[in-house]
């Protein structure tokens, strides 16, 4: 590293320097809803001017390591002077396409402070971002029919003629119960979801000749505000059905 970037850092946030502490007052919340809290900056031994504040969501991927999703700022241009201590509230919204939380895929909000063009981002707070209904009466369908939760995962890129705008999506692996073991290796499903609609996508990777496409895909769009009338379960079990009466010998 250039030895005047390392004088800057240190002038920026080394001893003497701004100290920043995030404190999430809601910390759980679905996508499409907002976390909540204040950010605390207290200021070193000397005056700085500061070229933003602002909070990151993160995942975890598949591959390793983790991606930044979203960001927004939550104050820019300002002066801390020495002592000083300054309480940013915040409600940071989280997109309707972001992962949710579960086993393999771990969420969290980091928030950045930029001062003389380095950025602190040393603090890092746990999130949880649950499924919305829909989300919810969808992936119990799946349960219902026998398929057990196995793994999630977060992959980088877009999939094909869905409205999605965050480079990334997750995928949720099911194993098949008895009923559909014979004719199933593994479902999964991906939500890509936006404020009136949830896409849907459903992999089947299924027991096949070698003649035929093992992986097959469905896909479904639901209107959240009328989940309730749809047969989720029927309509996934039918589907699965015409997938096993197209099994290639």
């Amino acid at each position: 590293m250039d030895i005047s970037v390392i004088r800057r850092l240190m002038q920026a946030f080394g001893a003497g320097g701004p100290m920043v502490r995030t404190e999430l007052s809601v910390g759980i919340c679905q996508p499409g809803g907002r976390l909540q809290g204040e950010v605390e900056l207290t200021g070193g031994d000397h005056q700085v001017k500061a070229g933003y504040v602002a909070l990151v969501l993160l995942t975890s991927l598949r591959t390793g390591g983790v991606q930044e999703f979203y960001r927004c700022r939550v104050t820019e241009n300002f002066t801390l002077s020495a002592g000083q201590r300054l309480v940013l509230p915040f409600s940071c919204e989280v997109p309707w396409e972001a992962p949710l939380s579960m086993p393999g895929v771990e969420l969290s909000l980091r928030t950045e402070l930029e001062i003389a063009r380095e950025v602190d981002r040393s603090d890092v707070d746990p999130i949880e971002i649950t499924p919305t209904l829909a989300q919810q009466r969808i992936l119990r369908a799946v349960q219902e029919l026998g398929f057990q939760f196995a793994r999630s995962h977060v992959e980088r890129g877009l999939l094909p003629g869905l409205p999605q705008t965050l480079p990334l999506y997750q995928e949720i692996e099911f194993a098949p119960g008895n009923t559909y073991s014979q004719n199933v290796n593994q479902l999964e499903v991906t939500f890509v979801g936006t404020e009136d609609k949830l896409h849907v996508v459903l992999e089947c990777d299924r027991r096949v000749g070698p003649l035929a496409d093992r992986d097959v895909f469905g896909r479904f769009v639901v209107d959240p505000s009328n989940i309730s009338d749809t047969d989720w379960q029927g309509l996934l079990s039918d589907w699965l059905i015409q997938l096993g009466k197209r099994r290639a010998l």
